[in-house]
């Protein structure tokens, strides 16, 4: 399915948070088929969709041209548009928009893409990157760590592209991991004690697909916004919640303060 197909068939799903709903379950189907942008077509991989209201009204659309006012789009500034968990992307336009993606041996591991109606959509492998095995058996693991830090960093320069081009509020955001199944999902970096450890559960569903969040404005604590579908995940393993999350703090806050 195209995109242009897939912002058709979510038009008329309803409300503009079922609309975004409907679109990033239609791409989150294209991205699993193979048919994402940039050639990406890992088995495994976290697909994010940013929808702010009102892509659907006529006019609704983003100046992409080579000399248009988009600072963003411009090869040699792709950190505008940071691809979840790595650094070192490559700009380029293409026919809906512009992206940056990062190739590792010549394959497409994760790709950011900015579609000429303002919607950006993240999709990204490198947290299941090489497939490597828990420390506590042979199952393949996905990097919680590299999840929660990647996912808030880029959502925050997402909005900024998005505001700086005065795209309207509110602005919807949803979050899928797909290829799931056998899957652990842990906390790296962290200093979980082996009983922690021994509590994680390998994921037994394909697809974890947290319910979308509504985000009221470009100001918002992307922190805070993102908590409770990222929990959902963790969640999803049978983890009561986000081990970096201590009450109401969030452990790893000050190193978000770190990154701009």
């Amino acid at each position: 399915m195209s995109y242009r197909d897939a912002v058709m068939g979510a038009k008329y799903a309803g409300g503009s948070n079922e609309q975004a709903t409907a679109l990033h379950q239609r791409r989150l189907e294209a991205v699993v088929e193979g048919a994402g942008y940039f050639d990406f077509d890992a088995p495994r991989g976290i697909v994010v969709h940013v929808v702010p209201t009102g892509v659907y009204d006529d006019g609704y659309a983003i100046d992409l041209g080579e000399h248009g006012v988009l600072p963003e789009a411009n090869p040699s500034r792709p950190k505008q548009l940071p691809v979840l968990g790595r650094d070192g992307a490559h700009g380029s336009w293409t026919g809906d928009g512009f992206g940056a993606a990062v190739r590792d041996d010549g394959r497409c591991t994760g790709y950011a893409h900015l579609f000429s109606n303002g919607v950006v959509e993240a999709v990204s492998a490198i947290p299941f990157e090489g497939d490597t095995k828990s420390a506590t058996d042979e199952s393949p693991t996905l990097d919680g760590r590299t999840l929660e830090l990647g996912l808030t960093r880029c959502v925050r320069r997402y909005l900024r592209v998005l505001s700086y081009h005065q795209r309207t509020a509110p602005v919807h955001v949803t979050l899928s991991a797909f290829g799931t199944e056998g899957v652990r999902l842990e906390a790296g970096g962290t200093a979980d004690d082996s009983e922690a450890i021994g509590e994680y559960m390998i994921i037994n569903e394909d697809i974890l697909a947290p319910f979308p969040v509504t985000l009221e404005n470009f100001d918002v604590d992307v922190r805070e916004a993102l908590a409770d579908p990222i929990d959902a995940l963790w969640r999803g393993t049978g983890r009561p919640a986000s081990p970096f999350v201590s009450g109401d703090e969030w452990t790893l806050r000050s190193e978000f303060s770190r990154i701009k």
